[in-house]
């Protein structure tokens, strides 16, 4: 084997490494925001209420998840513009 081989090797490894451990911090912050944005929609698809679906409202379901969506919702209910 030559040097190239094994430096190859080493920086492939080295890369996996740190996409790992990268997606597994901001996976669940994915998967929280994608489903407070379905749950907003659902509200203003039936018409209980609308909440505007922009980058503040997905950043706080995804780093408040559930309780981020419920903080959301009453602020959109009492009419607190976010």
């Amino acid at each position: 084997m030559g040097w190239g081989l094994i430096l190859a090797l080493v920086l492939s490894i080295l890369v996996a490494v740190v996409l790992f451990h990268l997606l597994r911090r901001v996976l669940p912050l994915i998967i929280n925001g994608f489903f407070g944005i379905v749950i907003f929609w659902l509200l203003s698809f039936f018409g209980m209420l609308e909440v505007p679906i922009d980058i503040i409202t997905f950043l706080i379901a995804a780093f408040g998840g559930i309780i981020g969506v419920v903080i959301v919702v009453v602020l959109a209910a009492i009419g607190v513009p976010l």
